[in-house]
């Protein structure tokens, strides 16, 4: 973490307490027991302990959105409220680290700074409950409910989160499947407008709002002699809009005919 990223986690859990006011302060429970933390603070270092590992939690990214949504989605999970990770961050007991290390995932994970053997017993109830719900709902069968051990903790790979890493991986292929069949279709047309004299020179925007324009048209004209009308019409707003005399449009027209810029395209015809 940076500077900055420390200021943005610090700001933003002081607000969010500062928000819950009254709430905030019944939960954080600020008498320490034997083991140095508070009860409330004991329940979250505990899940550390029950699931064996060092790592808990998944925080999109270390923004004010990031770290609101993480205590909105793990905040009852993991026993935690913005009191209790502000404090056990600023005396240095956990902080946060990038979830995978590498590249340019933005995620963080919260990580224990204790060993695990310091915090040890912190999470029987955890593993209490845990192997109840295995006791109870595995039919008498063996494996490591029957043995009484701790679950397999979520560590590096689960983290708290069901599939929203498949769902940033589709949104990805998606985009990106987007943005080169956008590239294909744009390599399929042919871009008049470059071979032209006059109309290359006008802002490439105008240009793509006339071939709009004359896409629509054409959509409109179910005939030839519909096509013909409607370029009839344009020639009339022209001739009024550009102050033409009869004798510039033929004059026009004789310019279409003998230039031969877009010659290949109208051979096609």
């Amino acid at each position: 973490m940076n500077n900055k990223q420390h200021q943005i986690v610090e700001n933003v859990l002081r607000t969010m307490i500062t928000e819950q006011g009254d709430r905030e302060t019944a939960n954080s429970n600020t008498d320490a027991s034997e083991s140095g933390f508070t009860p409330a603070e004991e329940r979250f270092i505990g899940k550390f302990d029950a699931y064996g590992t060092k790592h808990i939690g998944l925080i999109y990214s270390l923004s004010a959105i990031g770290i609101r949504e993480f205590i909105a989605r793990s905040g009852i999970e993991l026993n935690l409220s913005p009191g209790i990770l502000l404090n056990l961050y600023r005396n240095g007991f956990i902080k946060f680290v990038p979830y995978t290390g590498w590249g340019r995932d933005n995620s963080y994970t919260i990580e224990l700074q204790l060993d695990l053997d310091d915090i040890k017993g912190l999470g029987e109830k955890d593993k209490e409950k845990a192997s109840s719900a295995g006791g109870a709902g595995g039919g008498g069968g063996g494996g490591a409910a029957a043995g009484g051990g701790p679950p397999a903790g979520p560590g590096m790979e689960m983290a708290w989160v069901v599939k929203y890493g498949d769902i940033l991986s589709e949104s990805a292929k998606a985009t990106k499947k987007i943005l080169f069949e956008t590239k294909k279709n744009k390599k399929k047309s042919d871009n008049f407008t470059d071979k032209t004299r006059m109309l290359k020179q006008l802002p490439k925007r105008y240009l793509e709002d006339m071939e709009r324009i004359i896409a629509a048209m054409s959509k409109k004209a179910k005939t030839t002699n519909d096509r013909s009308r409607i370029i009839a019409d344009v020639l009339d707003i022209l001739q009024i809009k550009m102050n033409l005399t009869p004798k510039q449009i033929e004059k026009s027209f004789e310019f279409h005919k003998n230039q031969k810029r877009l010659q290949k395209y109208l051979d096609s015809k």
